[in-house]
């Protein structure tokens, strides 16, 4: 069996990681993703996917995949396409929205983790997902590969809607901002996100496709995922028949997901097992991946 390096300070927190392998999945556009994985030396353990946030990479969340491989679980890391390591890149041409990402990119990813483990299509997993990872996941859950693939719970962090009346008034308008340049003049205007406006990435997220920012800006002003582009389900009222347990935590300083917002994603699975949860630790928006121990312990309580 390979073994997974792990890395700690003198306070016993991870500080470097190294998974056990990486797949390398091919998409439809030519692009390729790589899943990063840990396998668990006990083969019958649950897989943990791990599902990155908006503009984060999944590199950045070694930290907790590496502590909950320790824990005892195979651990993978997706990509959402054109983030990370993905090599993915949109232009006016070459664009996906959300349910390109919940019908084609979170399966393959899945098959490729399943694969190098020598798990069965069936083998039970888990999934960690992050932000817009958590949005993209509740899609996936109405979908019949989540029943073909046995995802039997989502853990969310940080995971809400962005309709913006859910946050605060400073929040509110820079989400507002950030809806007017991805989704207005990336999205409708140029065709795509470019990044980098004169050199500096104006609002953090990098390069994104304008199908997505679209979609992005429609559910940040109306709290809305009908109608999705191209979609061959109709996931809202899909999403109301999911009913396996949802978790969705938050951290106490996060202000880029107050309770409100996640209210606002719940309010699309009313018959999941839904639980709240509020972390102990103030770690913000993201710096729970790279600190992940009371994260990993909220985490067990809901899973074991």
């Amino acid at each position: 069996m390979l073994k997974t390096t792990l890395i700690t300070d003198t306070l016993g927190h991870v500080t470097s990681t190294e998974p056990t392998t990486t797949a390398h999945v091919p998409l439809p556009d030519g692009s390729s993703t790589p899943v990063q994985i840990w396998a668990s030396d006990n083969k019958d353990s649950q897989l943990v996917m791990l599902w990155p946030g908006f503009g984060m990479g999944g590199y950045y969340y070694r930290p907790i995949a590496a502590a909950l491989n320790k824990a005892g679980f195979h651990v993978a890391i997706g990509e959402l396409r054109g983030q990370g390591q993905s090599s993915a890149k949109s232009s006016r041409k070459n664009q996906w929205g959300y349910h390109d990402l919940a019908s084609v990119d979170f399966p393959l990813q899945i098959a490729a983790a399943k694969k190098a483990l020598d798990l069965e299509e069936d083998h039970p997993m888990r999934f960690l997902s992050h932000s817009m990872g958590g949005q993209i996941s509740c899609l996936f859950a109405a979908r019949p590969e989540a029943e073909k693939y046995n995802l039997r719970a989502i853990f969310g962090v940080g995971a809400g809607s962005p309709f913006r009346p859910t946050f605060s008034p400073k929040m509110g308008k820079r989400l507002g901002l950030g809806a007017v340049l991805l989704g207005g003049i990336g999205g409708h205007i140029v065709g795509f996100w470019p990044g980098k406006v004169l050199g500096k990435d104006l609002v953090g997220y990098g390069r994104q496709s304008g199908t997505h920012m679209r979609e992005w800006r429609r559910f940040h002003k109306h709290n809305s995922l009908d109608d999705l582009t191209a979609q061959d389900i109709n996931y809202v009222e899909a999403m109301k028949k999911v009913s396996i347990p949802i978790t969705f935590s938050r951290c106490p300083d996060d202000e880029d997901c107050p309770q409100e917002s996640i209210d606002g994603l719940a309010s699309f699975v009313p018959a999941a097992q839904i639980k709240m949860i509020e972390s102990p630790e103030a770690l913000g928006h993201n710096r729970w991946a790279r600190e992940p121990e009371s994260t990993v312990k909220l985490f067990l309580e809901q899973a074991l």
